[in-house]
C-alpha cells in the first residue's frame, strides 16, 4: 500500500472513529440536564406548595381589614335590614369603603350573585371575576393560584361574612408578581438551578481531564517512539490504571517484540553489507586489472568487462549506504565536525562522478575561487553527498544532459550546489524524497537505470550529522537544484 493509500485509509478511518471521551461527556450532559429538568420540575411543584401556604397565610392576613369593614356595616344593620339582607345593593353598600391599589381586588358572592368592588371590573373581565370566585369558594383552604407561570398570576381568598351562609362571603384578589419578596425569591431559586447545572458541567469536564490524565500521558509518550529509540519504549505498569494495565502489558510485548526484530534486521544488514564488500572489491579489481593490462583484448569483451566494472561499482555504492544507514541506526556512525578544504572535496566528487557517468558532462567552474575556502563538517560525507546529488541528476535527466556543480559562499555559510536540467519534480512530493525508500511519484528513471530510494536520505543524514542541511527548488520540465549547506570555517 503506498503512502497516499495509506493517508486515505487513515482519514477515512478517522471518519468513524469515536472518542471515549465524548461519548462519556455526552452522556453524562444528558444525565445532567435530565436530572436537572426532573429537579425543576419537584422545585418547581415545591416552589408552587410554599408559595401557595406563603400566600394563603399573607392573604388571611391581608383580606382581615376589608372582611372587618364589611362586617362592621352588617353590624350596624337593623333588625329588619338584616333579616331582608343581602340584595346587590347591600353589597355595594358594603365594598364602598374599600379602595384597593396595585392590581388589588374584593368582591362579594352570595345569594345575591357577584358584586364586584371598586376598580375590579377595570382590572378583570366578568369571566375572570367568576372563575376567581368559582375557585375561591370551592377550593381546599379556600384559597387558590391561578396561572401561576404566568406574569399575570393572580392568588385568590375568600372568607365568610357574619351572618351566615346566606350573606355570602368576601373573596380578596391579589396579583402575585407585583409582590417584591415573591419577585426576589423566584430569581434567587432560578438563578441557583441555572448555577448548579452549570457547576456539574464545569465539574464533569474537570473529572474527565483528571480521568483521561493517564491517556494522555500515554499518548505522549507513545507519539514519541522511533525506531531508533525502541529500547527506551517500554511503559511501566507502576501507577498505571487497572483498566490500562492490560493493555500496556500487550504493548511492552509488542515493544519487545518489534526490538528484537529491528535488531535482527540491523544486524542482517551490517552483515550482507560487510560480508559483500570484499568480494566486490576483489571482483571490480581483477576487472580493472584485466582492462589495464590486456592490451590486445577483443573490443566485444572490453565493453562487457567496462559494464560489469560500472555495476561493480554501482553495487558497492549501494552497499555502502546500506552500511552507512545500518552504523547510523546502530549509532555507530561517525560524522566529524571539522575544519577541512571544501575545493578538494569537490574536485573528488567531480571525479568519481565522470567515472561513473562518462557519457554526461559534469560542469564545475572553479576559475573565481582564488583562496580555498574551509568548512566545518567531514571531507569524505561531503564527497558522498556530492557524488549522490550527481548520480540522482544524472539519473532522472536526458543522455547527455549537462550536470553542473556550483560553489557559493553567502555571508557565513558555503552552499554546494548540483543543477540538473530534466523532468523536475512535483512540489507536493519535494519534501517526501528524502524519506528512506521513498521516490517522488510521476517522476521516471532514465532507461536502464536503476534506484534504491537511499539516496537522498543518507545525504540528509550526512549533511545533518555534518551540522548541515540539503534542500531543492524544483520546477517540472525545467530541471532541479539541490543545495548543500555547511557551516563557513574562518581559521
Amino acid at each position: 500500500m503506498g503512502s497516499s493509500d495509506l493517508d486515505s485509509s487513515q482519514s477515512l478511518s478517522g471518519d468513524r472513529s469515536w472518542s471515549i471521551a465524548r461519548r462519556f461527556f455526552l452522556t453524562s450532559f444528558i444525565l445532567i440536564v435530565a436530572q436537572s429538568g426532573l429537579s425543576l420540575a419537584i422545585s418547581g411543584k415545591l416552589w408552587r406548595d410554599f408559595t401557595a401556604s406563603h400566600l394563603n397565610f399573607a392573604l388571611s392576613r391581608e383580606l382581615l381589614r376589608p372582611l372587618n369593614l364589611v362586617d362592621n356595616k352588617l353590624d350596624s344593620l337593623s333588625a329588619q335590614e338584616a333579616m331582608e339582607c343581602c340584595t346587590r345593593e347591600d353589597y355595594e353598600y358594603f365594598l364602598s369603603d374599600i379602595d384597593l391599589a396595585d392590581g388589588k381586588a374584593v368582591m362579594i358572592s352570595g345569594s345575591a350573585g357577584l358584586v364586584p368592588g371598586k376598580g375590579a371590573q377595570s382590572l378583570y373581565s366578568p369571566e375572570r371575576l367568576r372563575e376567581f370566585a368559582h375557585l375561591a369558594t370551592t377550593s381546599k383552604n379556600r384559597f387558590s393560584l391561578v396561572d401561576f407561570r404566568d406574569k399575570n398570576a393572580v392568588a385568590v381568598k375568600s372568607m365568610n361574612l357574619s351572618g351566615g351562609p346566606e350573606t355570602g362571603s368576601l373573596i380578596y384578589i391579589r396579583p402575585i408578581y407585583n409582590m417584591s419578596l415573591f419577585n426576589a425569591l423566584n430569581r434567587v431559586r432560578l438563578f441557583s438551578e441555572i448555577v448548579l447545572m452549570l457547576s456539574l458541567v464545569i465539574l464533569l469536564a474537570i473529572a474527565l481531564t483528571y480521568i483521561l490524565k493517564p491517556i494522555r500521558s500515554l499518548r505522549s509518550r507513545i507519539s514519541n517512539i522511533q525506531p531508533d529509540n525502541l529500547d527506551t519504549a517500554l511503559i511501566s505498569l507502576e501507577g498505571q490504571p487497572v483498566e490500562l494495565q492490560p493493555i500496556l502489558t500487550e504493548f511492552n510485548r509488542m515493544v519487545q517484540r518489534l526490538e528484537a526484530s529491528a535488531k535482527n534486521q540491523k544486524q542482517f544488514a551490517s552483515t550482507i553489507s560487510h560480508e559483500f564488500r570484499t568480494p566486490l572489491t576483489v571482483i571490480s579489481g581483477f576487472i580493472q586489472s584485466v582492462l589495464n593490462r590486456a592490451q590486445d583484448l577483443d573490443s566485444r569483451y572490453r565493453e562487457s568487462l567496462s559494464i560489469a566494472d560500472k555495476e561493480a561499482f554501482r553495487l558497492n555504492r549501494m552497499l555502502s549506504d546500506l552500511l552507512d544507514l545500518s552504523r547510523a541506526d546502530n549509532h555507530q556512525l561517525k560524522v566529524l565536525r571539522e575544519p577541512f578544504e571544501c575545493i578538494l572535496s569537490c574536485r573528488e566528487a567531480l571525479r568519481l562522478a565522470q567515472f561513473a557517468f562518462p557519457n554526461n558532462p559534469i560542469r564545475f567552474d572553479e576559475s573565481g575561487f582564488e583562496d580555498s575556502i574551509w568548512v566545518i563538517g567531514d571531507p569524505d560525507c561531503l564527497v558522498k553527498c556530492l557524488e549522490n546529488l550527481i548520480g540522482n541528476a544524472v539519473k532522472y535527466s536526458e543522455p547527455m544532459s549537462a550536470i553542473d556543480l556550483v560553489v557559493n559562499v553567502k555571508d557565513q555559510c558555503v552552499l554546494f550546489a548540483v543543477q540538473d536540467y530534466g523532468q523536475g519534480i512535483p512540489g507536493d512530493q519535494q519534501e517526501r524524497i528524502f524519506e528512506r525508500f521513498v521516490r517522488a511519484d510521476g517522476v521516471a528513471l532514465r532507461r536502464g537505470e536503476s534506484s534504491s530510494g537511499l539516496g537522498l536520505s543518507i545525504v540528509k543524514m550526512l549533511m545533518e550529522g555534518m551540522g548541515g542541511s540539503v534542500s531543492v527548488q524544483s520546477e517540472i520540465g525545467v530541471g532541479s537544484r539541490f543545495t548543500l549547506t555547511l557551516q563557513r570555517s574562518l581559521s
